[in-house]
């Protein structure tokens, strides 16, 4: 009998996508299970902080591209990382943001969380340290290491941003030094 790799989640859809799960998931989420046998609801916790990490990252990607009309086609997620498949942006700064749109989603999770962690100030949180922990600290490590540029990586083609200021800036320049010469020709 062969394992298939991919599992797609029927009923499960975000922005119009079809929802897919690699086996990898069920594998970690078997682990933390009988990792928390002693404590079911910390198992739990964990599993679901974990997968958050992963899956709002990828509804991020996905949120931002059906936003600029970019269809998505699919999500996909791994134990490790995950996917998101849409139609190819019309202009560079479309696939740009759409990049940023993962980091983004990650950020507007773990800044909260993590603000309420400094709030509560040094105590036992009790079942919400598996939460602070995944969706406060761990999340702001994947992010990083999404943001760092290289193949395979969100960084690749998020920091394509630098250069494309560095243009915009320049074309706003001109655009505005031409309005200034028409001006004075009237």
């Amino acid at each position: 009998m062969r394992l298939r790799q991919w599992v797609q989640l029927t009923g499960v859809s975000a922005f119009g996508a079809r929802f897919f799960v690699h086996w990898t998931v069920f594998a970690a989420v078997a682990a933390l299970a009988l990792l928390g046998l002693g404590n079911p609801l910390h198992a739990l916790i964990a599993i679901v902080s974990y997968l958050a990490v992963i899956v709002m990252h990828e509804l991020g990607h996905a949120f931002v591209a059906h936003r600029l009309g970019c269809g998505v086609d699919e999500i996909g997620v791994t134990m490790l990382h995950g996917w998101c498949r849409c139609e190819a942006p019309e202009y560079e700064w479309e696939e740009v943001l759409i990049a940023w749109g993962g980091v983004a989603a990650q950020f507007l999770i773990a800044v909260p969380v993590l603000i309420v962690a400094l709030i509560l100030g040094d105590r036992d949180w009790g079942y919400f340290t598996l939460v602070i922990v995944f969706l406060g600290y761990l999340n702001l490590v994947v992010a990083a290491i999404n943001l760092m540029p290289g193949p395979g990586t969100d960084g690749n083609v998020a920091w394509r941003i630098v250069p494309l200021l560095k243009l915009r800036r320049r074309a706003a320049k001109a655009a505005k030094r031409t309005l200034r010469v028409i001006g004075k020709d009237d």
